[in-house]
């Protein structure tokens, strides 16, 4: 793996940062402005042979040619040519990897924030790079209404290492109402004008000079306010196409009940372009039993398919409370009833209290081949990876330390442990959606400002890939399926913008997803490949 570079200071790693985009442009350029993309526009003619480029999973490159069956892969390098009347798409020497599988988010949370987000401003690093993806955005949205990013990103990840001002979000975004609030870092909320108008006009307070919003809490309450089920509706679908951008096909979701119906009303309009894996909370042995009994019925029909299936029940069990005295014997509930089960578990406190409940469950109900896992991790040590292997269970640890400028999660000691192990983004309340981020901080050891916080734990980026992959695969009952370019698995692809492989650290948080194909259907593609992808194909 690259080594980090620990003379770079934080200041210096994010001007270069700022500066540098892909493809190696001089420093002081501006980001590469994003493509128009197409989404999900169906099967590519049901066969297509993908040739000329560089297929890279876990174990490494695997081959330069891939032939696509039926929403599967039929095989890599195949040895006789196209047939007549087959797509061929020459991905002149770009890398393509499998589809991200995010092992914990609260993704359908997300999908229902108000406003038109925005969620690439987790990788802008400076303010005006800001500025441009928020004028990038406001193109496709109608004026007057409300521009916004919640969460997932803090003001230390730009170059100024300050917040963006009232006068700043009003030069991009002058016909819109803008409002976006940070994680951690002090960085609070700030509006525009428009927005703060909108704001005052309800009572929350927002500083006429700075536009930094008083109440955060009650400017998101005051959006939700004049939200409409159509919004929350769309919202979902822009969180997809944005997710299939940069490469993520699968989602184990944590969220709201309410939040779910959105991706599943999606599903049965056969409009869902990522693979939804939704996880449930359980307060008690009754609860499970309710929603074992009834397969997870949602809105009173049971669901499940390879595009939207119940995943089974996390991320808290017995209540908010994770070492509640209802822990226990609801988790014995989810054993007895056969179903997955994933824990919150941050501290070794927690790590040892849910241990040892996993193993006197396992004496009367056998948890080995349901996929049981803690997730978070950031203080879990051998002996608990030791006997979590000894059960049968994963190890999920989340990237949401990349916002902190504290340590992180133990990436290297859970790899060189042999466990099942995954990552996920515990987006976007508390961290960054965008998969990449998450790569570059796992590599690195670097958050989002550059600072070496996690030194000792970096992984290579294959296995950085592995564990967004193939790992993240099992805790969905999916790795036989996808995560990796194998024979019979999902065609879930992104073909990159950027060799992974040999690509600058800094250009990590950088790469896009030129195609994204979720079972052989795009889900997007960049100007060029939507213009390949709907020419004709010569029968002969």
């Amino acid at each position: 793996m690259n080594q980090p570079k620990h003379g770079l200071s934080r200041r210096e790693f994010a001007a270069g940062a700022a500066g540098l985009v892909l493809g190696g442009l001089a420093p002081g350029a501006t980001a590469r402005p994003r493509q128009e993309s197409v989404a999900d526009t169906g099967g590519v003619d049901g066969d297509v042979t993908l040739v000329n480029g560089q297929f890279v999973d876990y174990r490494g490159v695997v081959g330069t040619a891939l032939r696509i069956r039926n929403g599967r892969i039929r095989e890599l390098d195949p040895a006789q040519p196209a047939a007549p009347g087959e797509r061929v798409i020459d991905l002149e020497g770009r890398t393509a990897i499998p589809g991200f599988v995010d092992s914990h988010v609260h993704y359908t949370r997300a999908g229902v924030n108000p406003g038109h987000q925005e969620r690439r401003v987790e990788r802008a690093f400076s303010i005006a790079e800001l500025q441009e993806t928020l004028a990038r955005r406001a193109v496709g949205v109608p004026p007057g209404e409300f521009i916004t990013c919640v969460g997932g990103w803090n003001h230390t990840q730009f170059a100024e290492a300050r917040r963006p001002t009232r006068a700043e979000l009003d030069d991009a975004a002058p016909d819109h109402a803008v409002y976006i609030s940070g994680t951690r870092g002090g960085t609070g909320a700030i509006a525009n004008g428009r927005g703060a108008a909108f704001f005052q006009e309800r009572g929350v307070e927002v500083d006429p000079a700075t536009g930094v919003v008083g109440s955060p809490a009650a400017a998101l309450a005051a959006l939700r306010e004049v939200q409409t089920d159509d919004d929350k509706l769309r919202g979902t679908a822009d969180i997809n196409a944005y997710a299939a951008s940069v490469g993520l096909t699968t989602i184990v979701n944590s969220g709201n009940l309410a939040d779910q119906e959105y991706p599943l009303r999606l599903w049965r309009e056969d409009r869902l372009s990522v693979r939804m894996r939704p996880m449930f909370p359980a307060g008690s042995p009754e609860e499970v039993a309710a929603r074992a009994g009834n397969n997870f019925s949602q809105g009173g029909r049971a669901v499940g398919d390879d595009r939207f299936r119940p995943n089974g029940f996390g991320e808290r069990i017995g209540g908010n409370d994770t070492m509640s005295d209802a822990f226990l014997p609801t988790a014995r509930a989810v054993a007895r009833h056969r179903w997955l089960l994933h824990q919150h578990s941050i501290t070794a406190e927690e790590n040892a209290f849910h241990v040892e409940a996993f193993q006197a469950i396992a004496r009367e109900h056998p948890i080995d081949e349901l996929r049981w896992a803690l997730i978070h991790l950031r203080e879990i040590g051998g002996p608990h990876l030791d006997a979590l292997i000894g059960l049968g269970a994963g190890a999920s640890a989340q990237t949401w330390t990349y916002l902190s400028d504290a340590g992180g999660p133990p990436f290297r000691r859970i790899v060189d442990s042999g466990i099942r192990a995954a990552v996920g983004s515990d987006a976007t309340n508390v961290s960054a959606l965008d998969p990449w981020a998450g790569i570059f901080y796992m590599t690195t050891g670097r958050n989002l400002a550059g600072e070496l916080t996690n030194d000792g734990q970096q992984i290579s980026r294959l296995e950085a890939l592995g564990l967004y992959t193939q790992g993240a695969a099992w805790f969905s009952f999916d790795d036989e399926q996808a995560g990796s370019f194998e024979p019979g698995k999902y065609a879930d692809l992104a073909v990159l913008s950027d060799d992974y492989l040999t690509a600058p650290e800094a250009a990590i948080r950088r790469i896009d997803s030129v195609l994204t194909l979720v079972g052989g259907r795009v889900a997007h593609a960049t100007a060029a490949f939507r213009d390949i992808l709907r020419a004709p194909v010569d029968p002969i």
